[in-house]
């Protein structure tokens, strides 16, 4: 047998009850709620969120469209053109930073502003 170390000697000191019981115990039955509590109506309270319409998928407005065709377009083109092993002139390069970047910018000051203006402003949540 191996020599006793400082943890075997600090365990058979303790007394451990290590026996497990043979049936598990009865289940705890909640209390009945009282009938005075179920016939109570529920208060209206606000709702957790509000509801919001969808939004179409595709924009009506043309120049949001252009817009978004812009911002994908433009690096999609430059990334379709090196795959390809097609070199651009500069001016080309410049006019596809310029198109993503007036694309981007154009979309961000349509996004509806959320002010004081609004009846739920500061708004606490996110629209779905």
């Amino acid at each position: 047998m191996a020599e006793r170390d400082e943890f075997d000697k600090i365990v058979e000191g303790l007394d451990l009850d290590l026996s497990f019981p043979d049936e598990p115990a009865d289940p705890v039955v909640p209390d009945p709620v009282p009938q005075a509590e179920v016939d109570d109506p529920i208060e209206d309270e606000e709702p957790f969120y509000r509801r919001v319409d969808p939004t179409p998928l595709i924009p009506r407005r043309r120049g949001i469209l252009l817009a978004w065709a812009g911002v994908v377009g433009a690096p999609l083109s430059l990334v379709l053109a090196t795959v390809a092993h097609i070199y651009l002139d500069r001016p080309v390069l410049a006019a596809a930073a310029l198109i993503f970047v007036a694309s981007a910018t154009y979309l961000f000051l349509q996004l509806p502003e959320h002010g004081p203006s609004r009846r739920d402003w500061p708004d606490d949540g996110a629209v779905l």
